[in-house]
């Protein structure tokens, strides 16, 4: 089949990815304007880690920068970490026939990619989980507003880093929230509000820092990157870009 065909028939493309000069998929968040600030310029050597990969956007952006890439993701949105009270509106709009995974499984036959993609829960998340010894790059993308616990999260993805490995952190925050409070981490509890039924929190700039200082993490010292919104985000929200190390706990 034509890989523009492809992409066609595909409903539930996430990830803008190009895919061939010229072929797009049809993803309702763009991050690409992202990527440049994001992301060293050159994996070679790094063994890198997507958690939560979707389409699989930031897993094939690392192997184009030469990094030996795993992706982590579940095949079932059912499996999934969403509010209570979404999950009966979520399940119905299930669809058995496209699993998570499928537009993943186009880009990486479309882009001749050797990422390899691995079944699992982020609360799961383990060296053996993933079968390494460890991983340079643990890159976090959009997640954790979608998890009841993101520290937890956070404190898995250390786990599985090597000595000197980073955490790539990319996720929501918001802007308002981060001019109320500067200084102070508050979140936003987004399960009460109408509408967002795949979000339970989006914190201030503060706050990102909060969970990772609380899961064990520092920032490298390199300032926070933030970006204007990016085309799916909610009103008000912005993303930043920040780089963690471990820090010692206790």
């Amino acid at each position: 089949m034509d890989l523009r065909e492809q992409i066609a028939q595909h409903p539930g493309w996430y990830h803008t990815i190009e895919l061939a000069p010229g072929v797009e998929t049809p993803g309702s968040c763009d991050l690409r304007p992202l990527a440049p600030g994001a992301l060293p310029q050159d994996l070679a050597g790094k063994r890198c880690l997507d958690v939560g990969t979707f389409d699989g956007f930031w897993a094939f952006e690392m192997e184009r920068r030469g990094g030996e890439v795993i992706a982590l993701d579940l095949d079932d949105i059912r499996q999934a970490d969403f509010p209570p009270n979404a999950r009966a509106e979520i399940e119905a709009g299930y669809d058995p026939s496209l699993p998570w995974g499928s537009g993943f499984r186009i880009a990486h036959e479309a882009l001749g990619s050797t990422v390899r993609r691995v079944t699992g829960n982020v609360y799961d998340l383990s060296r053996e989980l993933i079968g390494v010894d460890g991983v340079d790059v643990v890159l976090c993308g959009t997640i954790l507003q979608h998890l009841r616990d993101p520290v937890k999260a956070l404190e898995n993805m250390r786990g599985v880093l090597r000595r000197g490995g980073v955490v790539l952190m990319v996720e929501s925050y918001s802007a308002p929230l981060s001019r109320r409070h500067p200084r102070r981490p508050v979140s936003e509890f987004r399960p009460a509000t109408p509408g967002s039924i795949y979000t339970w929190w989006v914190p201030n700039l503060a706050g990102l820092n909060a969970w990772a200082l609380a899961a064990g993490l520092e920032p490298t010292g390199a300032p926070a990157v933030r970006h204007k919104p990016i085309r799916g985000a909610g009103p008000g929200d912005r993303i930043a870009a920040l780089t963690l190390r471990p820090k010692p706990l206790g």
